[in-house]
């Protein structure tokens, strides 16, 4: 990527950074979005299913009751069984009997009275082609339906199967055995309710399903009693979800298609309804709306691409253009006129072409009068190297004085000759501003030596060098003003009994100086600080000089200030950071002698 064009580049990054996040995060939110948007569907269409299933268990619960009802009407005294159900033998008896149970199948229900032949009763008439009414049971259990013996397992309970009906079709059923009052292990009929499925349609069509769903209602063996809907019956999955004694929903594929199937189940008679519905029939407008904003959001993306292209084209053209003219560009070389219409916009690149080109101009101004300038230098170098010979020819001839005066013997001359040469070599350092505070100590002591002889006996300067201060580096020449102030304005006429007193110390990471003087006559204090401060600038130029030139070295923490002295005179500190000295120019040869 680092070789790619702006284009290419500013391309790439939008791609990456722009068009492929807002794709993952519309995939995920899309994602997201249908995985909640189904769960939602489940959990609605499992309230739905437990809601129905409730409807259909109150159906169940009446035809039970009615069952119980008619048991304690018509075949129980209290818990005595009427002697009529036991005797039935002739024609009148049974339809005595019939008359009693069409009118409890009123409602389009069929009431099925199956008694226990156990004194072997000889009827005039066949009851088994009957399809309601009451029916003998041989006693000894030979022949009888399987529903039988389910009704036998729930001792005296109700169930509910799907047994034949005299049609050859099945048909829903409520079958309860009747218990001998004295010998609950003792059956001595049962009762049938059959075609319940005209009550349970009922209430499994007052649920308006989508399209190609299912209702299937099974009972506690799992079988299928009833099913609405034009879904297929897909034995192993449905099947399954009736085997569990919970209630939920979960989503399968089946046939190519996904579906949900949403699964109640009431513990009053172990039933299970099942609710099988295509996910696209409830989904199918979430899906269209998907659709649709992926779609805007596709053609979003389009026109952010083309603004971008635009953009690119507007910015990297005259950027393409400003980086060539940049590479063909020479310090010195004017730039072929340009009168392209990037320079006659009036937006930020105009600004830039414009500012580009002045910078040239400036920039081929600033050649030429560097050229010019490195002309001058030359011309100032050569000046320079003939103005050095000046001080070399004096000390020179200061040193030939010196060796002069110690030939004739006069050894006080010639020590003022030398203290003299050290004063200007020192001075002038060869352009130096910083000197070692060893070479400093040595410039004020060759100043003392020549004030000392100039006012013989008038004073005395006493010295405390640390040794280890005089590797730090300070500014040149700033004790010999402090030591000029000290003679002139305290010492000079004291006959005698004059003192100055030069201390250089290392304190922490400091430096400090000290020039003190015992001086009698009274000074103002504050108008020395205010000279240091350099509020007062037509007197003290020595002093302000040092203080101003310490603060430009090394900031405005470090500098000259003056105090009252311990021997009643004035005392001047300086304060400066400890660094050592680098030596860059060799320093002075010392004088040496003629040969």
């Amino acid at each position: 990527m680092i070789g790619l064009k702006l284009k290419f580049k500013v391309t790439l990054a939008f791609a990456l950074f722009i068009i492929g996040p807002f794709l993952i995060v519309g995939w995920i939110s899309a994602y997201k979005a249908e995985e909640s948007m189904q769960d939602e569907l489940g959990r609605t269409m499992l309230q739905l299913a437990k809601q129905n299933h409730t409807t259909i268990t109150k159906s169940m619960s009446a035809v039970n009751d009615k069952t119980i009802t008619f048991l304690g009407n018509h075949l129980f005294n209290r818990t005595v069984l009427n002697p009529f159900w036991l005797n039935i033998e002739t024609f009148s008896q049974i339809n005595q009997a019939d008359e009693i149970l069409e009118r409890w199948s009123s409602d389009g229900t069929s009431y099925t009275l199956y008694m226990m032949n156990r004194e072997e009763k000889r009827t005039h008439v066949d009851l088994s082609d009957k399809n309601s009414g009451f029916k003998y049971f041989d006693f000894d259990h030979s022949d009888l339906p399987e529903w039988v013996q389910h009704a036998d397992n729930k001792r005296g309970a109700g169930v509910f199967r799907l047994i034949p009906s005299s049609e050859g079709a099945a048909t829903v059923s409520f079958i309860r055995s009747i218990l001998n009052a004295q010998n609950y292990n003792d059956v001595i009929g049962y009762l049938v309710v059959s075609h319940l499925e005209v009550h349970f349609t009922r209430d499994l069509l007052s649920v308006q399903l989508p399209e190609n769903s299912g209702i299937f209602l099974f009972n506690d063996a799992n079988e299928l009693l009833m099913q609405a809907g034009s879904a297929a019956f897909d034995e192993a999955g449905i099947t399954e979800l009736a085997s569990r004694e919970t209630s939920g929903y979960r989503f399968v594929n089946q046939g190519g298609e996904r579906w949900l199937s949403a699964y109640a189940y009431e513990p009053d008679f172990h039933t299970r309804l099942v609710y099988h519905v295509p996910l696209n029939s409830l989904s199918s407008s979430w899906k269209g709306f998907q659709w649709f904003i992926m779609i805007v959001s596709a053609i979003y993306l389009v026109l952010v691409l083309l603004f971008v292209l635009y953009l690119l084209r507007m910015i990297v053209r005259p950027l393409h253009r400003l980086v060539t003219i940049t590479k063909i560009y020479e310090p010195g070389v004017p730039l072929a006129s340009d009168n392209s219409r990037d320079l006659l916009r009036s937006d930020e690149f105009g600004i830039l072409y414009g500012a580009f080109l002045r910078m040239t101009r400036r920039l081929d101004h600033s050649f030429e009068e560097n050229y010019a300038m490195k002309i001058k230098q030359k011309e100032t170098e050569l000046a320079t190297l003939h103005s050095q010979i000046t001080p070399h020819l004096l000390y020179n001839t200061l040193d030939s004085i010196y060796w002069y005066a110690l030939r004739k013997g006069n050894k006080d001359v010639g020590g003022m000759i030398k203290d003299l040469s050290k004063l200007l070599r020192i001075g002038l350092s060869k352009g130096r501003t910083m000197i070692p505070i060893g070479e400093e100590t040595e410039h004020v002591q060759a100043y003392c030596r020549l004030q000392m002889k100039r006012y013989p006996d008038n004073f005395e300067v006493h010295w405390d060098i640390d040794e280890d201060a005089k590797k730090y580096t300070t500014p040149k020449v700033i004790l010999q003003p402090l030591v000029e102030n000290a003679i002139f304005h305290a010492v000079s006429s004291m006959d005698g009994e004059g003192e100055i007193r030069i201390a250089i110390r290392c304190a922490d990471s400091e430096i400090e100086m000290t020039v003190e003087d015992n001086g009698f006559l009274p000074v103002d204090m504050e108008r020395l600080e205010q000279i240091t401060r350099g509020e007062i600038t037509d007197k003290g130029y020595g002093i302000r000089n040092v203080h101003q030139r310490i603060q430009l070295h090394f900031g405005e923490a470090f500098g000259l200030r003056y105090v009252r002295g311990d021997r009643g005179g004035v005392k001047a500190l300086i304060t400066l950071p400890r660094q050592e000295y680098i030596k860059v120019i060799p320093d002075y040869r010392p004088i040496d002698p003629p040969r």
